[in-house]
């Protein structure tokens, strides 16, 4: 029996039992003692004066004392006769028996007593033993009460096992569940209100600029050839601006989980090449090499068109970062254990002391030579590297190289 509240309660009841048991042995053994006691006494004295008067009866009454004679049932019936004769019979009140009335009353008083001490033992036990089970239970409320009001240092110890000790736990798991999911509330409102303000931050000078070409295109008189340009870099703020709402919101939804991978075994290689041909005119424009190292075929669990979409802005930060006429270097390499996809450009590199935020929304290098970044692009990689549960990090040399090295692990 694990419940230790019912087994303490029914040991209490049963010691009881045991106890009110004896006690009813003992009383009626004490009852059987003082009749068989005074039972001689009276007998004997009858006895006694019998004998006194006619010796010669004395082994007669004996045998009739040891129910020994054998015309007893005559003589009982004779006796009976006699006793009616003075008005004692069967239905006579036990109050006219003095002798057996003694006995009966005292032996009954015995058992009342006995019977009011043990109640008030098993009262006053039953009231601690339910006394200690709600003292419980109004710890466990207060406890409660305190947790509901924001109040997660309260202690709830139960070391005994039963239905208690496993509601204390279960209050233990409960108020760690909540302290974890307010906290996780609480960063995920610091997260916003921080993301508010660097999308603020973010939009603030793309749209101070288009206000600024709105003005001077409504209020000057300006040539057609000044017009288109204005008209052009308005077009590029936002664009700009697009892509910047666009990441967010896609960054957005998978750290809210409110997007689902449709993973499944696919060519990891016919991903990448997808993604390169997508940037063919990018790449012609800048006059870039690309240098492909993989087999035909290695087989991966990934979400295609969102793996093509980390693969895509990690190639365009390679393209965009790598010095005219270079190359970006792409390998893959299939082991029992992982898959590594390694993509590296040979341009301007990052900082070492820089290396450690570029996974971080709206970072931007201080030495980077592309202006118009969001700084988005690469927090949205790792956000969609790691829900495929893979590893993404990076190496670099300032002005030498950029690596990005992504693992896919089998197990």
């Amino acid at each position: 029996m694990k419940n230790t509240e019912l087994k303490g309660y029914m040991t209490i009841l049963a010691v009881l039992f045991s106890l009110f048991t004896i006690h009813q042995f003992i009383a009626h053994q004490l009852f059987y003692d003082a009749l068989k006691s005074d039972s001689i006494a009276t007998w004997g004295e009858i006895t006694a004066r019998l004998v006194e008067q006619n010796p010669a009866n004395e082994a007669e009454i004996m045998k009739v004392l040891t129910s020994h004679a054998s015309n007893s049932s005559e003589y009982q019936e004779k006796g009976r006769e006699i006793f009616r004769q003075y008005g004692v019979h069967e239905n006579l009140e036990l109050e006219l028996f003095p002798l057996i009335n003694k006995h009966i009353s005292s032996h009954n008083q015995l058992i009342y007593w006995g019977l009011i001490g043990f109640g008030l033992i098993l009262f006053g036990s039953s009231y601690m033993q339910y006394k200690i089970v709600f003292h419980k239970i109004r710890q466990l409320t207060s406890a409660a009460k305190k947790i509901i009001d924001g109040d997660y240092t309260i202690v709830i110890n139960e070391n005994k096992e039963g239905d208690l000790a496993k509601l204390a736990a279960s209050f233990r798991s409960m108020k760690d569940i909540i302290r974890k999911s307010m906290q996780d509330l609480l960063e995920e409102k610091e997260f916003l209100a921080q993301m508010l303000q660097d999308i603020s931050h973010q939009l603030k000078t793309p749209l101070s600029t288009i206000s600024i070409y709105n003005e001077m295109l409504l209020n000057g008189e300006l040539p057609r050839q000044q017009q288109v340009q204005l008209l052009q870099n308005n077009e590029v703020q936002i664009a700009r601006m697009n892509v910047l709402i666009q990441n967010l919101l896609k960054v957005a939804k998978i750290d809210a989980r409110a997007i689902t991978f449709d993973k499944e075994p696919a060519n990891l290689v016919e991903t990448i090449e997808e993604a390169l041909d997508r940037l063919a005119s990018m790449i012609s424009d800048k006059h870039i090499g690309i240098d492909l190292e993989a087999p035909k075929e290695i087989v991966v669990v990934h979400d295609k068109l969102w793996m093509q979409e980390a693969l895509l802005n990690l190639l365009k930060n390679a393209i965009e970062h790598s010095k005219p006429t270079s190359k970006v270097m792409i390998q893959v390499k299939d082991t029992p254990i992982y898959t590594e996809l390694v993509i590296q450009d040979f341009g301007e590199g990052i900082a070492p002391e820089e290396i450690s935020h570029i996974f971080d929304r709206f970072y931007k290098a201080t030495g980077s030579k592309k202006h118009d970044s969001t700084g988005i692009g690469l927090a949205l990689v790792k956000a969609i590297i790691e829900a495929h549960h893979a590893l993404i990090k990076v190496e670099s040399e300032k002005d030498s190289f950029t690596r990005f090295t992504i693992t896919f692990m089998k197990f």
